[in-house]
């Protein structure tokens, strides 16, 4: 029964984290766009939100139907946080699907995960920012899309 549970509150949060990821930039928040032009197999990104040390959550996405994009929203009431935000970004492979894998990590399971860079720029709230994930040799990184 607790496993039951379990699985509706993890499908609740990311149907809840779908309807949320629909919307776009506003007052409150900034949305990164992360195009994936690395040629990898890659099941989704995570983003690990950080103000200074402290630990404000995550993000998993994959690219929603008809998107060749993966959306990261960040929301906050204080603007001054951005100062000192940072965003570590890694990527996840599964033989799971995408929504799947998803799940298991909002469940708490290890998945085979891996970091890609930290993201420390300036971030305004209201702005979209878009993004190339590519592959240089064996590192990868994020530009930003002119």
């Amino acid at each position: 029964m607790k496993k039951l549970l379990s699985w509706i509150l993890c499908l609740c949060l990311l149907l809840g984290t779908a309807a949320y990821a629909e919307e776009e930039a506003e007052d409150d928040n900034f949305l990164l766009k992360i195009y994936d032009r690395s040629g990898l197999d890659i099941s989704y990104l995570r983003f690990d939100f950080y103000v200074g040390n402290q630990y404000r959550g995550y993000v998993c996405s994959s690219p929603d139907e008809g998107e060749d994009f993966y959306r990261c929203p960040y929301s906050t009431d204080n603007p001054e946080e951005l100062k000192d935000l940072r965003i570590e970004v890694s990527y996840g492979v599964s033989d799971l699907s995408p929504e799947d894998a998803i799940i298991q990590v909002m469940m708490g399971k290890e998945m085979e995960e891996h970091k890609v860079t930290t993201l420390e720029q300036a971030f305004e709230l209201g702005k979209e920012y878009a993004m190339s994930l590519i592959r240089d040799g064996e590192t990868l990184q994020l530009i930003i899309n002119n």
